[in-house]
């Protein structure tokens, strides 16, 4: 059975219990359901719908005597409920962060600002992901002789990214042409994408139909050689400490052990901050739907930010599944607005010639 064969009663019951245990963390009773909801029913009617409830799989109870508690399932129902309401959610007041209020000083200065905003304002903890190489807008570039058979390659981004790498050139190369196999490539693909580069670069080479001179077949050569590196994603982490203050996980000293780790090897969030680019929106990811088993108690929440309409990287909220999701959502899209907002204002003044 899916949400949308429950009635409105059932609807209206299942919001309530989740509401209600994000609010206090503790088990829900019928009594508690009665006072709250607008319909008037009794302690028994509604007991007999969070029987079926629990049946479906939307709440479960921890023991005979106590009250519902929402599984995975039933946090999922009531997220989707929450974006069917984006517009509600995106008026929800929260404290403006300072960090967009001052001037721009750097790439790097606005995502470890935003994602230290992140976890103050949610008692959670913040996560950003840096722009990978490969999502980085090519800006400029230079080959620079230092050897008989070696050329510097300094490459820019339009956000101010250095990158340098040691590429080996013939021996009769000169700097002089190694200045016109920069004016090629910065002529050609300025304002592209580095993964997109790298395609166009291979396509050429390929192309039986077009002819280039030795400069040219000779840029495009460059172009891959230098743009093959994997890339390294880097992440962000902030307030993981804030897991210590949930009852959920304060008690399971080895869950939280196993946590921490987790967090602190960045593998498994980068993994799945790295899927989010592919995607638009905020993305929630909840419990043992998406996570592995220590990680199964969490919901993470992510939103990508970027320049010129492509996505470059991600900010999220990664905390335990009993979270505020309306204000956790609205205080991610907020941010990921304001870092795209910076990082527009950033490439506009950044200058890599001074």
């Amino acid at each position: 059975m899916t949400s949308a064969d429950l009635d409105d009663r059932s609807k209206a019951i299942l919001l309530e219990i989740v509401q209600d245990y994000i609010q206090f963390g503790e088990p829900v009773g019928s009594r508690t359901v009665s006072k709250n909801i607008r319909e008037t029913l009794s302690p028994a009617s509604i007991r007999n719908v969070m029987a079926d409830l629990s049946d479906q799989g939307y709440i479960r109870q921890p023991h005979k005597s106590a009250g519902r508690t929402p599984t995975d399932k039933g946090y999922r129902f009531f997220v989707n409920h929450l974006m069917e309401k984006e517009n509600h959610l995106m008026m929800t007041p929260s404290k403006p962060s300072k960090t967009f209020n001052r001037s721009v000083q750097s790439l790097q200065d606005t995502l470890e600002n935003a994602c230290a905003d992140l976890s103050h304002s949610s008692n959670q903890t913040g996560l950003v992901m840096f722009p990978s190489f490969s999502n980085a807008l090519f800006k400029h570039i230079e080959f620079i002789k230092v050897g008989p058979r070696e050329a510097l390659a300094v490459f820019y981004s339009e956000l101010g990214i250095l990158q340098n790498k040691i590429i080996p050139i013939e021996q009769k190369m000169t700097q002089e042409e190694l200045t016109s196999i920069s004016a090629y490539i910065n002529k050609e693909f300025a304002g592209q994408s580095i993964k997109n580069i790298r395609k166009e670069a291979l396509r050429r080479i390929r192309s039986e139909k077009e002819h280039y001179d030795r400069l040219k077949k000779k840029a495009l050569e460059f172009s891959t050689q230098i743009l093959e590196d994997p890339d390294k994603a880097e992440l962000l982490i902030e307030g993981a400490f804030h897991f210590l203050d949930s009852p959920e996980f304060g008690t399971n000293v080895e869950r939280m052990k196993s946590l921490l780790r987790t967090v602190e090897e960045k593998t498994k969030l980068i993994t799945l901050l790295d899927h989010c680019l592919e995607q638009d929106g905020a993305m929630i990811f909840i419990g043992g739907e998406d996570f592995d088993e220590e990680m199964e108690d969490c919901s993470l929440i992510a939103e990508n930010y970027g320049c010129n309409g492509e996505n470059l990287g991600t900010v999220a909220i990664f905390g335990p599944r009993r979270m505020d999701y309306s204000k956790m959502i609205s205080l991610v899209k907020q941010t990921a607005q304001a870092v795209s907002k910076n990082l527009s204002t950033l490439k506009k003044d950044v200058s890599i010639y001074e």
